[in-house]
């Protein structure tokens, strides 16, 4: 079977949750705080495909690409839409202080583990001035201090695939804080390669074998708790 981070993700989360969301096809109602974290990659990748863009260029792709679905009414989107422009300001702000190169944005990754595949799309990579590669994940919303362990976990999967698929050699995996106007990073640890992709091939191997069972203590943060059979039965 083919294996992303998302899935992996929810897989991890709950078994039970995966079969609704990836096999049956269930869907998570577009709230507007995704939809503006969508808006904002999309307008962040149409930015940095540019040569030399200007702080114009960006205010042009957000625009261009400003996702409207997801808002109850017209004001509340306005409000979330000036909400993102705030957001952007910080964003630029930030990016005036690096001092790396972007040699790869929206890049995708796939190989072989085993006898299935594992795919991603990386949202970032950076040279920094001494050669080192940075690998960067951005996220819209959250202003932590720390990486919290899922965001680590797709950074090394990130990563991994940095070095399977892409033939580069991450140094740093980055979480860029767009709403803080910073990052969080961690050195790669090629040692641990062999955990994750045990892991990987666990999680691949236990979908494709069918094995779903649900995991309860997720259930209070489910997308679907009010509709799933699995939490009508514990409660």
């Amino acid at each position: 079977m083919e294996l992303s981070f998302t899935k992996l993700r929810v897989y991890r989360e709950c078994p039970w949750k995966y079969r609704l969301q990836m096999v049956e096809g269930r869907r998570i109602p577009l709230t507007p705080a995704g939809s503006l974290g969508l808006s904002l990659h999309r307008a962040l990748e149409c930015f940095h495909r540019q040569e030399a863009p200007s702080d114009a260029d960006l205010w042009d792709c957000y625009e261009r690409r400003w996702m409207s679905q997801g808002y109850p009414d017209q004001q509340i989107r306005e409000r979330w839409f000036a909400k993102g422009r705030r957001i952007l300001e910080k964003y630029l702000e930030s990016e005036r202080e690096r001092r790396t190169v972007i040699v790869a944005v929206e890049r995708e990754f796939t190989y072989p583990l085993g006898r299935h595949e594992v795919r991603g799309m990386i949202d970032r990579i950076d040279r920094h001035p001494d050669g080192r590669l940075e690998v960067i994940d951005y996220k819209t919303a959250g202003e932590g201090e720390a990486l919290d362990p899922t965001d680590e976990l797709q950074l090394r999967f990130y990563g991994l695939g940095c070095r399977e698929s892409l033939a580069m050699e991450p140094a740093l995996l980055s979480v860029c804080l767009v709403a803080a106007g910073r990052r969080l990073t961690v050195a790669y640890d090629a040692e641990a390669e062999g955990r994750l992709k045990g892991m990987i091939t666990e999680a691949a191997d236990r979908i494709a074998a069918g094995d779903f069972s649900p995991d309860r203590s997720f259930c209070p943060g489910c997308d679907f708790r009010m509709t799933c059979a699995c939490f009508a039965a514990k409660s």
